[in-house]
């Protein structure tokens, strides 16, 4: 038994691996494909590129996981039943349940990864992720400045007619600033450089050779009539540079070399982990449930924790629908298997997705909404399986449902319903004459 349980695991393991590296193969490159133009132009480059992938595994892993655990058990079981390893197996005393303890073993010890991957990996990833996001975001002058096109950044209007990629160096400079009192600042200068402290991050423009023009709210109509003479001829003095001009206190200043704080590159710090719940773990769900986080709900910290729950335990009944899916009449395709496996498994993903929602806006209970799903694939599964292990059927049987999508098919192909007619009516002479 030892030497049978170590080949079934051969079998599973390889189309298992195979399954999930191109899975996260194909998830990984159509995300990257879209990181690619934000971290293009960014510090990082490439390297940025590859840790953000690095931290969608963990989501992605989740999706790829079940899929294909179910196609490594469903590929052994199905060569062991075409090559009638399963009948030399049976006259020696090892039927389906005996087979079935070493894979189950293993999807226990997948529940087991799937269950830090749910409780520990993901939050920390997805919160990962996203600061990332918000660095790169951040560091608007290399990501998203182009030449002569206007940018805002932390309320400064930024623009430059010549952009030096790389080295923060830019020409013909144009800033302007205004806060909530209607003060303004506007800036030009012909050349700039941004330079960026690595202790704190934080970031300084260089000016040189430009004019700033600080301009004041507008004057009030109704106070300006009231104004002495006095106040008048102390507005109508001009010292150095300062001017007025329809009511706003204007000054000007020509400098040659000006450093400016600002804050065109992200020195600001992302905010804390726990905003949002699919960055909770599961323990901290199950503590916070009764006092959320803003803007989230109970009923919204209690969907996410049974919905990893129930996604972590769901590895548990593949075997069973696995084995009972593969083990069909040989003559039949397993194509059609795998179809009614993977269709039977996507719908209850959407299930399960349907009822976190609802049970997030608190319309039905958890264990209505995300509970009754899986007792229902548990048990249709666990059914199928007792069927193909210990139901010996005699006469017409029911159909399984790698044989109702055979027939679906085949009734959509032109001439589909009388070829089954044509093989219904051989099989049934054959049984005739053996009689």
């Amino acid at each position: 038994m030892p030497t049978i349980s170590s080949y079934l695991l051969r079998q599973t393991m390889m189309p298992l691996v195979v399954t999930v590296g191109i899975a996260l193969l194909v998830l990984l490159t159509e995300r990257m494909l879209r990181l690619l133009d934000m971290v293009l132009d960014s510090d990082g480059g490439l390297t940025v590129l590859l840790q953000m992938l690095a931290f969608l595994v963990p989501h992605y892993m989740a999706l790829a996981l079940p899929a294909a655990f179910f196609l490594g058990v469903f590929l052994a079981f199905s060569r062991l039943h075409h090559a009638r390893e399963l009948d030399a197996l049976g006259s020696a005393g090892i039927g389906l349940p005996q087979l079935l303890r070493p894979v189950m073993i293993l999807a226990l010890v997948l529940t087991a990864v799937s269950a830090v991957n749910f409780t520990l990996g993901q939050p920390y990833a997805r919160y990962t992720y996203r600061a990332l996001i918000h660095e790169v975001a951040e560091q608007a002058v290399n990501t998203y400045l182009q030449p002569r096109t206007f940018m805002e950044a932390n309320g400064t209007t930024f623009m430059a007619n010549g952009v030096r990629r790389g080295s923060r160096e830019f020409s013909g400079v144009f800033l302007y600033e205004e806060d909530e009192d209607g003060n303004s600042i506007t800036m030009t200068a012909e050349r700039g450089r941004l330079v960026i402290s690595e202790t704190t991050g934080g970031s300084t423009l260089v000016l040189s050779n430009g004019v700033r023009l600080e301009a004041g709210p507008a004057a009030d109509p109704d106070a300006g009539a009231d104004r002495d003479t006095a106040e008048r001829d102390t507005a109508e003095r001009d010292s150095a540079d300062s001017t007025a001009e329809e009511g706003r206190k204007v000054g000007v200043l020509n400098f040659g070399r000006l450093q400016l704080p600002t804050n065109l590159v992200g020195q600001e710090a992302f905010r804390p982990r726990g905003e949002d719940e699919r960055e909770l773990t599961l323990l901290e769900l199950w503590q916070y449930r009764a006092t959320p986080p803003p803007d989230v709900t109970s009923d919204q910290m209690l969907a996410e924790f049974h919905d990893r729950l129930v996604r972590t335990f769901s590895l548990t009944f593949l075997p069973f629908l696995a084995v009972a899916l593969a083990i069909g009449p040989r003559r039949s395709h397993q194509g059609y298997g795998i179809a009614a496996g993977l269709f039977l498994l996507i719908v209850y993903n959407q299930a399960l997705s349907i009822g976190k929602s609802i049970s997030s806006v608190g319309h039905v209970s958890a264990l209505v909404g995300q509970w009754l799903p899986f007792l229902l694939i548990v048990a249709v599964s666990v059914f199928l399986f007792y069927r193909r292990a210990y139901v010996v059927t005699r006469g017409a049987a029911w159909p399984s449902p790698a044989e109702l999508v055979k027939a679906i098919l085949q009734s959509m192909r032109p001439g589909g319903d009388a070829k089954r007619q044509a093989s219904t009516g051989q099989a049934s002479t054959g049984q005739a004459s053996t009689e």
